[in-house]
C-alpha cells in the first residue's frame, strides 16, 4: 500500500518536530515522498516591526536562514528513515500556503503539529493547525505525541457520513487495531413523555436505536472489508470519544470534518473541533473525496 506525497509543515519548534519525525515515519511505512514545508510569515504579520525593517531585506535573510534549517533537517529525516524529502519555502499566511501547495502538488496527506512555540504568531493568527481544518480539502494529521513506532490503536468515531467513512479508511490504513465508536446523542426523556412515550416505550426506542446504528455499522464494515472492534454509545459526542480514547490507550483518533455548507465548512464540525483541540493523542480529520457518498 503506498500513499501519495506526504506535506509536514514546520516551524522549527519542538511541536512541529515531532510532527516531522511522524510524517516521515509514516512516509517511510507507505512508500511515500516527504515534502518539508516552511512558511515564512510576511512582515507585515509584525506591525511593530514593519516600520523598522527593510520587508524585501528581512524576507531574503530569513529565507537564507531557513533554507539553512531545511536542509539540515531533510539530511537529518533521509538518513533515519531512508526516505526522499523536498525542501519547500514559501511567503505567506502559513495555513493557506500549507494548503496550496498541498493541493498542487496532489498531497494525499498533511501532518502538523498542534502549535507552535511563537506566541505572538499564536496571539496574531491563531493556531496554523484549526486554521489549516477550515481551509485544507483533504485529510490533516494533528500531532501531538513524540512518535517512537507505528500507530497501533486507532479510534474511528463515525456517524454514518461519508465524511466518517473516510475516517474509518484512513483508521485501517494506519494502524494496526481499530475501535469504530458511534455516539448516539441522548434524548431528552421529558419532550420524549410530552410526545406520549411511556418508560417501557422510551427504553425501547433507546434499544432500537442502537440496534439500527450495530446493524449499520456491521454493514459499513463488511462493504469496506475492514476488521475492527465496534462500540455504540450513547451520551455527547466529544466528550464520549475522547473519554474512550484514553480509557482505550489509543494513539490515533480519526474522525470525518462534516458540514457541507459554506458557514459550516468555515466554522469546522463542532465534534471534529472540540476533539482535535482537546485529545491527548494524534487526530486526523478528513473528509470525503468529492463525489464519494
Amino acid at each position: 500500500m503506498t500513499i501519495a506525497p506526504i506535506v509536514v509543515a514546520t516551524d522549527f519548534s519542538p511541536a512541529s518536530d515531532r510532527a516531522v519525525n511522524r510524517a516521515a515515519m509514516l512516509a517511510a511505512q507507505f512508500g511515500a515522498e516527504l515534502h518539508l514545508l516552511h512558511v515564512i510569515s510576511p512582515l507585515e504579520t509584525y506591525p511593530t516591526m514593519a516600520g523598522s525593517l527593510d520587508r524585501n531585506a528581512y524576507d531574503l535573510a530569513a529565507g537564507r536562514v531557513f533554507a539553512s534549517k531545511l536542509a539540515a533537517l531533510s539530511g537529518k529525516m533521509e538518513s533515519r528513515y531512508a526516505i526522499k524529502a523536498h525542501e519547500i519555502q514559501r511567503v505567506g499566511r502559513a495555513h493557506s500556503q500549507i494548503a496550496n501547495y498541498s493541493e498542487s502538488i496532489g498531497a494525499q496527506l498533511v501532518v502538523a503539529g498542534s502549535r507552535g512555540e511563537n506566541t505572538l504568531m499564536r496571539v496574531l493568527l491563531g493556531s496554523v493547525a484549526w486554521r489549516l481544518l477550515r481551509v485544507r480539502k483533504g485529510p490533516v494529521l494533528i500531532v501531538r505525541q513524540t512518535p517512537v513506532v507505528a500507530y497501533r490503536k486507532a479510534l474511528s468515531a463515525i456517524d454514518y457520513s461519508p465524511d466518517s467513512y473516510n475516517a474509518l479508511e484512513w483508521a485501517a490504513k494506519l494502524a494496526s487495531e481499530v475501535h469504530v465508536l458511534h455516539v448516539i446523542p441522548n434524548e431528552d426523556e421529558t419532550t420524549l413523555r410530552d410526545s406520549g412515550l411511556d418508560n417501557a416505550a422510551i427504553r425501547q426506542r433507546t434499544k432500537d436505536m442502537h440496534n439500527i446504528a450495530s446493524n449499520l455499522m456491521n454493514s459499513l464494515l463488511e462493504r469496506q472489508s475492514i476488521q475492527a472492534y465496534t462500540h455504540i454509545e450513547s451520551g455527547y459526542a466529544p466528550e464520549v470519544i475522547l473519554e474512550r480514547a484514553t480509557n482505550w490507550h489509543s494513539d490515533l483518533i480519526t474522525l470525518g470534518r462534516h458540514g457541507h455548507s459554506g458557514l459550516e465548512e468555515y466554522l469546522l464540525g463542532s465534534v471534529s473541533k472540540d476533539v482535535a483541540q482537546e485529545a491527548n493523542c494524534d487526530v486526523l480529520v478528513t473528509c470525503a473525496p468529492e463525489g464519494h457518498a
